[in-house]
């Protein structure tokens, strides 16, 4: 069996390339040591508009977060006053208003976007679409909530937007007369909000996901393997991981490769396959390459792997929670944004 896969135009990459990008963790550069000046080629993930504008550390994506969510519980705050004041002074009635208001907090607002993340997953497996698509709508999401929160934009509109855009990046191309009347929504809320999200993602659809990076592996594994129908079986438990992982912040931290071959080696342990036979073999050559390994890449698949097993967004958000969160945001709403207030 072949060992390359295909990039998303076409490209062959080969498992070796795929393996170095998961080595790789830093950024690569260039030498002009040399009389000729010859420019390194970057590996082509580093090339992306995903490596170069959407890394984060745990931290930056947790200020960001909060900052958003601070900033709008402000603004609300405000214009609720504001409306009562106006109200008040047109001897209107402002019994409807809300007090003492209970805003969502970060948390929160992270259940609610995974419960409709996942119901992505469910229109786009009834469709019989690929899961790279899926993750395209998800990541398109996640992006998008980054700086933005639930309390301005509510996430089943931004989810249809976000799928509806997904479809067109990935060549699965669908009206949006055809779109909406699935879902019974209308055209105008999804196009209201379409350029809306693409100034949000900076008008960058192309996402890289672990799916190539871990058929990549699966096909390089085969070189040392004695048991096909248990890599077979690791392979798919894999790709499971991988789903899971869209869930949470992973493809903000750690490049696609990293992702996929740490995938395969949760997996080897579940199915009780040998993996370090295969790390032996691929990043273990000489003693420099064991240390770079040692001291680089295995930090980096064992902090996947408290990801996958800790964050509380890998396990499914109850519909009776998610449904208690949607009603407390109901009252969170900006008078701003409501057609009918005074503001």
């Amino acid at each position: 069996m072949s060992t390359a896969t295909e990039n998303a135009n076409g490209n062959s990459i080969g498992a070796d390339v795929i393996a170095t990008e998961a080595l790789n963790g830093s950024d690569s550069t260039t030498d002009n040591s040399d009389a000729k000046k010859e420019v390194s080629l970057k590996q082509l993930y580093e090339q992306s508009t995903q490596y170069n504008h959407w890394r984060y550390t745990q931290s930056a994506l947790d200020e960001l977060r909060s900052k958003a969510n601070q900033e709008v519980i402000a603004i609300i705050r405000e214009n609720i006053r504001e409306e009562r004041e106006q109200r008040i002074a047109q001897g209107l009635t402002v019994d409807d208003l809300p007090q003492d208001l209970n805003f969502l907090t970060v948390e929160e607002e992270l259940a609610l976007l995974g419960f409709y993340q996942r119901r992505i997953v469910q229109i786009f497996r009834y469709w019989k679409l690929p899961s790279y698509v899926t993750a395209t709508a998800i990541v398109y999401m996640k992006r998008f909530f980054l700086e933005n929160t639930i309390m301005d934009y509510h996430p089943k509109d931004v989810m249809l937007t976000c799928m509806f855009l997904a479809r067109k990046t990935e060549n699965f191309l669908m009206t949006i007369d055809d779109f909406s009347s699935v879902f019974k929504s209308g055209a105008d809320p999804i196009l209201n909000l379409e350029f809306l999200v693409c100034k949000n993602l900076r008008f960058h659809f192309a996402v890289h996901h672990p799916y190539r990076p871990c058929l990549g592996f699966f096909y390089d594994m085969q070189a040392v393997t004695d048991n096909m129908e248990k890599l077979q079986k690791v392979y798919e438990v894999a790709l499971k991981l991988i789903d899971t992982s869209l869930y949470t912040d992973l493809c903000f931290l750690y490049q696609p490769s990293q992702i996929a071959l740490a995938a395969m080696r949760i997996a080897a342990k579940d199915e009780s396959y040998d993996f370090e036979r295969y790390a032996n073999y691929k990043f273990k050559s000489n003693e420099s390459a064991t240390q770079k390994y040692n001291e680089t890449l295995l930090p980096i698949l064992q902090e996947i792997e408290r990801v996958l097993s800790e964050d509380p967004r890998c396990i499914e958000v109850d519909k009776v929670v998610a449904t208690g969160i949607d009603e407390r945001l109901k009252l969170c709403k900006d008078p701003a944004r409501n057609p009918d207030s005074l503001m």
